[in-house]
């Protein structure tokens, strides 16, 4: 006797993508439409940061340009981060953390990942101190190497404002 023949399987259409916001041009302002990626008066390419399935939107490079221990609270501290468009307060208990330093700042309305869950990034009263923004550590940007709590740091050659790496980089510079 011959075997059955396996059920066919039904294969599913994938769901269509999302439709991109529209965007405007950074450099002329020019308004644009989201399936534009250059921009249609000048041709200035779309930023990677607007595309709204970008998993990094609303996360931008900083630089701490102040640090101090909270009042009162052994292991916070507040900072001041550059986020290119301006300064941020952030509070911190992220010990590898100090003035010169660039890090991945998630500002209010990003999307976290916090143990398999995502959680919008709201501003907030943290030791008695506003908050405006959260530090990421390396298993939040989906980085290998880098532990949980500990900020995830950049070499000197990243701009303030700049979307983050993909992928964690080496601070030797190589």
């Amino acid at each position: 006797m011959g075997k059955k023949a396996a059920p066919k399987k039904k294969v599913e259409a994938a769901p269509e993508p999302e439709p991109l916001a529209d965007w405007d041009c950074p450099e002329c302002e020019t308004p644009n439409e989201g399936v534009d990626v250059i921009c249609c008066a000048c041709e200035a390419a779309r930023p990677a940061a607007e595309c709204d399935n970008d998993k990094f939107k609303g996360y931008k490079v900083g630089i701490v340009v102040s640090a101090e221990k909270v009042e009162g609270k052994d292991k916070l501290q507040r900072i001041e981060v550059d986020i290119g468009s301006g300064t941020l307060p952030i509070v911190t208990n992220a010990q590898n953390v100090k003035e010169g330093v660039r890090v991945i700042v998630a500002t209010v309305g990003a999307i976290i990942s916090d143990k398999g869950e995502d959680v919008e990034v709201k501003k907030a009263s943290v030791g008695g101190c506003i908050s405006e923004g959260m530090l990421c550590d390396a298993p939040m940007l989906g980085w290998t190497g880098g532990g949980a709590g500990a900020a995830a740091l950049l070499p000197e050659s990243f701009t303030p404002g700049e979307r983050p790496p993909d992928a964690r980089p080496r601070m030797d510079g190589k």
